[in-house]
């Protein structure tokens, strides 16, 4: 198990750490060994945001992703937190048309709930960093 522990070590290209088989969950790990302060730089960091979004583009549903943090260096509310900031500032790229670069509706739905009918329901959603959107950030 290798945890990528900074930023520049990311590969936005690049496949999940872990591919479990089919019908296991999760499916895909990702493990990071960043600490808050580089957690806390996520949502503008071009490579981060590219990496995360073709991983969402790959899973079917949020179960099959997780990301391992270490939490020796960062605590999972800190980890959310970063996340939350992130799908905040991403919100409108991540509901453009797959073929425009997004994820789109439908997957947004899959990932996050059926419940998302635009924009402002998943910020909504994603104001509660106790919500099941963040069920994928694990700890070690």
């Amino acid at each position: 198990m290798k945890f990528g522990k900074a930023l520049d070590d990311i590969c936005p290209n690049c496949r999940y750490d872990v591919k479990f088989r089919e019908g296991q969950k999760p499916l895909f790990e990702e493990f990071k060994s960043y600490n808050t302060e580089t957690w806390s730089k996520i949502a503008n960091d071009k490579g981060f945001i590219k990496q995360f979004e073709s991983y969402l583009q790959k899973v079917n549903k949020i179960e099959d992703l997780a990301y391992m943090i270490n939490s020796n260096k960062a605590n999972i509310n800190e980890v959310k937190q970063a996340f939350k900031e992130l799908f905040k500032k991403e919100a409108d790229n991540l509901f453009r048309f797959p073929e425009e670069g997004g994820l789109g509706l439908e997957k947004i739905r899959k990932l996050f709930g059926r419940d998302i009918k635009n924009t402002s329901d998943f910020l909504d959603k994603v104001e509660d960093i106790n919500n099941p959107i963040y069920n994928f950030i694990k700890t070690n």
